[in-house]
């Protein structure tokens, strides 16, 4: 969606939000998807996903089902997985209309039986090409294995949106995080839609990022270029982050975004350690390949 829809002026697109039999997903996952799905006029699909590896595991005598709290273990049966699907279904069956009463927007539920990558990689290849994906579990700091996963394997998906653990804000600017000029002008216009379904953004912000003062100092120069004849966000620049992700993720903690828009594999979002990232993301990232 963000590659060609924002670009070209397209209206559509489609938001599937990744859910499964485990931790039910956030509130702000649901939030995420709608508000994207919103603002780009989208449909919202409920992936439920019945992991075939978790189905398998039925068939082995030693396997039970620990419970969250650690406190509790039971056998693992084929019939009591096979309920838990079934309530866990109808509960987001509930959640998606009640998401899609709030906002205005088609949300239904699918439900699949097959290897979760698999699932998404087939999901979105049926209504292809320019589906976002939504997360359901928040980020941690071993989440890039199973984001750059996603992306490698996906190919029909433009992005991937996962949600901060501290996740707690809808209002505050759409922040930009700008590491190259190149993908600038598309993720701008996926800003602007955000910001115009939801005044309460608070416009939009390019945080820039580099390694050295000389090369923020291109960035800015580039960036403005780029965007020199059309609305032009407010330009903050990050000190230079040394190869420090943390620095990065600092100078985004301070300007308490709504929205985060990012590229994956850069300093804002490596894929080898989101420890930095983690402690400081507060709203939705939506990342863009």
């Amino acid at each position: 969606m963000i590659g060609h829809v924002a670009s070209s002026g397209e209206a559509r697109g489609r938001v599937v939000l990744r859910l499964s039999c485990g931790a039910p997903a956030s509130e702000a996952a649901f939030e995420a998807a709608a508000r994207i799905a919103q603002a780009f006029g989208s449909d919202i699909e409920g992936l439920f996903i019945e992991d075939l590896q978790l189905i398998d595991l039925t068939g082995y005598s030693f396997t039970r089902e620990v419970a969250f709290n650690g406190r509790a273990s039971r056998d693992l049966s084929i019939a009591a997985l096979e309920e838990e699907f079934s309530s866990a279904f109808r509960a987001v069956q509930r959640r998606m209309q009640a998401v899609a009463k709030k906002y205005q927007a088609r949300a239904y539920a699918t439900r699949v039986r097959d290897e979760p990558l698999t699932a998404l990689a087939r999901a979105c290849a049926r209504a292809g090409p320019w589906n976002v994906i939504v997360m359901e579990e928040p980020l941690n700091a071993r989440s890039g294995m199973a984001l750059s996963d996603i992306l490698f394997t996906v190919r029909d998906a433009t992005g991937v949106v996962i949600i901060g653990p501290r996740s707690r804000r809808s209002r505050g600017p759409v922040v930009v995080v700008v590491e190259e000029p190149d993908r600038l002008i598309s993720m701008m216009r996926t800003a602007e839609r955000l910001a115009m379904a939801n005044p309460s953004q608070e416009g939009i912000i390019a945080l820039l990022a580099g390694n050295t003062s000389d090369e923020l100092e291109w960035l800015e120069g580039q960036a403005r270029l780029v965007l020199a004849h059309g609305p032009e966000p407010r330009f903050v620049l990050a000190p230079p982050a040394r190869g420090e992700p943390s620095v990065i993720a600092e100078a985004l903690r301070r300007l308490s975004a709504g929205f985060v828009i990012s590229r994956f594999g850069g300093l804002m979002v490596p894929a080898d350690d989101l420890k930095a990232l983690t402690t400081a993301l507060e709203s939705p990232l939506f990342l863009v390949r």
